[in-house]
């Protein structure tokens, strides 16, 4: 009987064993093609390994359908599986590790690292890189350790690039390049390049761009006949297209962005989710065209594709939002705005899920989670979304009526101080043309006694002391002054414009400002006590030292100043 069970024993765990192998081959035949198909293998796969002893295959898959579900956009349950291989990692005796130098396992760290990296948590992701570049540098296998320090290096790079400091981004992936060349790992030299393309389109260098996509097509040609079957090598291939589409698509060049994005489509066509993303692109694309119909089309195309990322939804809803609103189709941007509520919504709860740190709490809360949304779905949704617009509406009312009385309050001050400053400009005005009529009848009554005394023959010593007291007051310099300083606040930057174009006397700053007030040559005369040709003598003068041609007006050139 003992030797009956214990063939039994020994059958069924080679049985399960079997099923695990199985789990895992299908994982990673399904991981690329058919990324829900790999996900639910994987889920399958907890589930046979829940009683079994920690070795590295087990981490080892653990990791890999947190990679899926991280490259699927589901990063919150992603870091859940990365931190679940994390702490089987440490629980296991080092006999049962690939490599026990190896304190943590360095592929999940970079994956993590890559999921702060989409979040904008540059500090976390530079602190996961980091770490397991350091590791990578101790592994026995060179190979992994060579592949492990280049894709840290290059994430590096990202961040890099993600903060806008693009030539170090640059420096690393011509540094990176170079090694893989010296490898010669088709796929990793081709992801290589793509980053190349990308850099120098983002620098605006889109000469060497150019250069490195003619490398890349080179080198895909060389290749190709030996790596047509690998999704990779095709893939990143595919991306050096679509860095140009990107390009395109950012300067709104959308006729040559879509032309780029179907030749990356050609090599991307057998990965799902990056055929997703492309979708996206294509939807924004001719929105920019003003295609709305097939903007619309190809939207609500991506958005029927199962398990699509939140990331692409929101850009999608984002796409049809803009159609909805320009089409003035109010129901349907409605129905828009409620879905790209209920996304933020699920978003919210998938950042506490991220925070749990026990698989087996995360998966039963998941399916607890699951059957309860099942009968309460709707109530909840619809109660949510009652909220979030009750606290929106309130809150926009608040902003509208704030705003509303800031810019009233505003614009009433601004209309008291325009006229505060119109008047006080009316009143220089009309002080700076009593001034001149001032000037003018001053110098008109003097004139006429000037001639009275030369008409009179007798007394000629007392008539000439008469006429050059008479001729000092015409000339006096005290109300060209009083003139000047009234000028001089009525147009405060006229005198020092001028003296900018040309080093003029006082003689000629005052026949301009006679000219800006727009007085004739006559009443300028009057005004300065002189002939009209004497006033046209000093107008030349004038217009030669502004340089001013033959066919240039001097009142107009002044006006205009």
């Amino acid at each position: 009987m003992r030797t009956i069970l214990y063939v039994l024993f020994l059958i069924s765990s080679a049985c399960f064993a079997q099923s695990d192998c199985q789990f895992r081959d299908s994982i990673i035949k399904y991981k690329n093609i058919n990324p829900n198909k790999a996900i639910a293998f994987g889920l399958d796969y907890v589930a046979s390994v829940q009683n079994k002893e920690s070795d590295s295959l087990v981490v080892g898959t653990y990791a890999m359908i947190g990679d899926i579900l991280s490259n699927s956009g589901l990063d919150a349950s992603a870091i859940t599986f990365f931190d679940n291989a994390l702490r089987l990692y440490e629980s296991m005796p080092d006999e049962n590790k690939r490599d026990p130098n190896a304190e943590q396992p360095p592929w999940v760290l970079v994956n993590i690292g890559n999921i702060y990296l989409r979040n904008g948590e540059y500090e976390k992701a530079k602190e996961k890189y980091n770490k397991a570049r350091s590791i990578f540098e101790t592994l026995d296998n060179k190979q992994n350790a060579f592949y492990g320090i280049n894709t840290s290096a290059s994430n590096l790079g990202l961040i890099d690039e993600s903060l806008g400091n693009f030539d170090e981004a640059e420096e690393k992936y011509i540094s990176i390049y170079r090694r893989r060349l010296e490898e010669n790992k088709p796929e990793d030299v081709l992801y290589s390049l793509s980053q190349l393309i990308t850099i120098n389109l983002l620098k605006g260098s889109t000469h060497s761009a150019s250069n490195y996509f003619d490398q890349a097509k080179l080198y895909y040609d060389k290749h190709e006949k030996d790596h047509a079957a690998d999704l990779l090598f095709k893939r990143n291939f595919g991306y050096c297209f679509l860095s140009f589409g990107a390009y395109h698509q950012s300067k709104k060049a959308y006729n040559k962005a879509i032309q780029r994005f179907n030749e990356a489509k050609i090599y991307l066509e057998d990965l799902p989710t990056e055929i997703a993303a492309l979708g996206s692109r294509f939807a924004e694309c001719y929105y920019g065209l003003g295609k709305l119909e097939e903007a619309e089309r190809i939207a609500l195309s991506n958005l029927a594709i199962k398990n699509l990322s939140e990331r692409e939804k929101r850009y999608n809803y984002k796409v049809l939002e803009k159609i909805y609103r320009k089409s003035e189709s109010q129901t349907e941007l409605l129905k828009i705005k409620d879905s790209l509520l209920i996304i933020s919504a699920g978003g919210s709860a998938q950042k506490v899920l991220s925070t749990l740190n026990n698989l087996e709490a995360q998966i039963q809360l998941a399916k607890s989670a699951r059957e309860l949304n099942e009968s309460k779905i709707k109530y909840n949704t619809y109660l949510y979304i009652l909220i979030v617009c009750t606290v929106i509406l309130f809150f926009s009312l608040l902003t509208i009526r704030i705003n509303y009385n800031y810019h009233k309050e505003r614009s009433t001050r601004l209309a008291l101080e325009k006229e505060a400053i119109e008047n006080e400009l009316d009143k220089k005005n009309r002080e700076l043309v009593s001034k001149s009529n001032f000037i003018i009848q001053r110098n008109d009554y003097l004139k006429k006694i000037q001639k009275q005394i030369d008409s009179d023959q007798d007394n000629e010593v007392s008539k000439s002391r008469l006429i050059k007291e008479l001729e000092m007051t015409i000339n006096s310099e005290k109300t060209y002054q009083d003139f000047d300083k009234v000028f001089v606040e009525v147009y405060p930057e006229f005198y020092a414009n001028l003296n900018r174009l040309a080093k003029l006397s006082k003689t000629d700053l005052r026949l301009a400002s006679y000219i800006k007030m727009n007085h004739s040559n006559d009443e300028i005369a009057r005004i300065s006590g002189v002939s009209i040709r004497t006033i046209e003598s000093q107008r030349y003068r004038l217009s030669k030292k502004l340089a001013l041609t033959d066919g240039e007006n001097l009142n107009s050139f002044i006006l205009a100043i």
